[in-house]
């Protein structure tokens, strides 16, 4: 086996930072025997003097804006949840452990990533930006990769270690109670090593049952089942600002983290969203509901974040945001889209849906249209309104037809029972016979032609076969 641990060492400052759309000095404060102490701090605020223990009272004498956020650990367990995700691109054999670990066993995984090195460059690039810092270590066992990954936390790189290794290591980074560490440094045992030296036996009776199984899962000793990851059959997706926003420029920043984070989900189950659901919390503690609706599915951020920009231009807040929610839950598979084989990137251009989307959001729902086909004869009434990429498209009649129809057939002169359009027609074709619509009262009864102009231009024209006037009907493109 071949584990890695991916360590986040500031995780509940990542979460805060997140919903923070500009560096300011902000801390994580935790309340221990009736005193608010400072348990993470960002750079801005360690740049200022503030360290993680200190008093919030002492720190916001040395920032006075200082924003602090209470310690969410359930907001942690989720980001976590969200990294597996993530991660489920690389393996189906994840777990998280702890508040801010995740193990991923990656051996059947080396094959189609090229190797360790290449597994570890792909996790690395492909990791969240806003998940900084981290420690990325590889082990043989999943207790051994926790421990190296927590003893080299925030090196911000992949590290690879055998199991010979861990007997150099100090024991305060095994994963065992405090109070089991004070005694073994009572007893002498600074490393790994001495304590790997001692009878298991011996030890178990000292220390109990749990703590002989856990070096044994250390050592490789102690066979474990592998864990399966399960992807949600829903997305959800939360962030709580650290102060309110009251602006909808200023939720930008917020609704990409979320987007990121619906995009690693879509690809981990390998499918696309048509429509998702913003849910913004306001200060009144009443929710005002964002629906976003897309022409057709998709997956990639890069493709929705511009819509949803063009879309927030026009959101009116009911009042100041004080959480972001996306929830999406009707998903369809991911269609495979075949490639140039002498041209890998494809060209930056939008699709016919990317652009209905944008002229939705420019024009509003109601003024974009596509053409759909009705099943009747009469010209005028052969088509009509439709939502784009939902119409049902009929089989176009064998006979020719323009599809520049007149508002309102222009009645045309004629002249030796021919039409004349600033100069005699020529016909070229026809006719073709329409005569129905008796049934609703708007009967037709007409000969149609196709004829030219002399400079090359066809037209549609008809000869109403009652009075025998001459209209002209559709224009033919070029």
């Amino acid at each position: 086996m071949l584990w890695a641990c991916l360590h986040f060492p500031a995780l509940a400052l990542n979460l805060v930072e997140q919903g923070a759309p500009a560096a300011r000095p902000l801390v994580v404060e935790i309340t221990r025997k009736q005193r608010r102490l400072v348990l993470f701090a960002n750079q801005p605020a360690m740049q200022q003097g503030i360290v993680p223990g200190m008093t919030i009272p002492t720190a916001q004498g040395l920032v006075q804006d200082l924003h602090c956020h209470h310690y969410n650990p359930q907001a942690e367990q989720q980001a976590l949840q969200q990294l597996g995700h993530w991660a489920y691109e690389f393996t189906p054999h994840i777990r998280t452990h702890g508040q801010n670990n995740l193990l991923l066993e990656v051996s059947h995984s080396l094959k189609l990533f090229q190797g360790q090195q290449a597994l570890a460059q792909q996790l690395i690039q492909q990791l969240p930006p806003e998940y900084a810092p981290f420690s990325l270590c590889f082990t043989s066992t999943d207790m051994g990769a926790l421990l190296f990954a927590q003893a080299h936390e925030s090196s911000n790189r992949a590290l690879f270690f055998s199991l010979q290794d861990i007997e150099d290591y100090d024991v305060q980074w095994l994963d065992v109670p405090s109070a089991q560490k004070q005694l073994l440094y009572s007893m002498g045992l600074k490393t790994v090593g001495q304590l790997l030296a001692l009878p298991r036996d011996a030890l178990a009776r000292r220390f109990g049952e749990q703590f002989s199984l856990y070096l044994a899962q250390l050592m490789g000793e102690r066979n474990i089942a592998l864990p399966n990851w399960n992807l949600p059959r829903q997305f959800h997706g939360q962030l709580d600002f650290v102060q309110e926003l009251d602006s909808a420029d200023s939720l930008l920043f917020p609704i990409r983290h979320l987007l990121s984070r619906l995009e690693h989900y879509l690809y981990a189950r390998q499918c696309a969203v048509s429509g998702f659901l913003f849910s913004l919390l306001l200060r009144s503690r009443q929710v005002q509901p964002w629906p976003i609706a897309l022409a057709t599915p998709m997956h990639r951020v890069s493709d929705i974040l511009p819509l949803v920009q063009l879309k927030l231009e026009q959101l009116k807040l009911q009042a100041p945001v004080l959480s972001l929610q996306l929830d999406a839950s009707h998903f369809e598979p991911l269609q495979a889209r075949q490639k140039d084989l002498f041209r890998p990137h494809q060209p930056d251009h939008i699709t016919r849906y990317q652009l209905v989307d944008r002229l939705k959001a420019r024009l509003g729902a109601d003024q974009v249209h596509s053409l759909g086909m009705v099943s009747d004869h009469r010209p005028e009434y052969g088509w009509h309104c439709a939502t784009p990429g939902q119409g049902q498209s009929l089989q176009h009649p064998s006979e020719q037809r323009p599809f520049w129809l007149l508002h309102q057939p222009q009645k045309l002169r004629s002249k030796k029972g021919l039409p004349v359009y600033h100069a005699p027609l020529q016909l070229l074709k026809g006719p073709e016979r329409i005569e129905t619509g008796w049934w609703d009262h708007q009967p037709v009864n007409r000969d149609y032609y196709i004829a030219q102009q002399g400079n090359g231009q066809h037209l549609w024209v008809y000869r109403d076969r009652h009075s025998q006037d001459w209209f002209l009907h559709g224009v033919f493109t070029a």
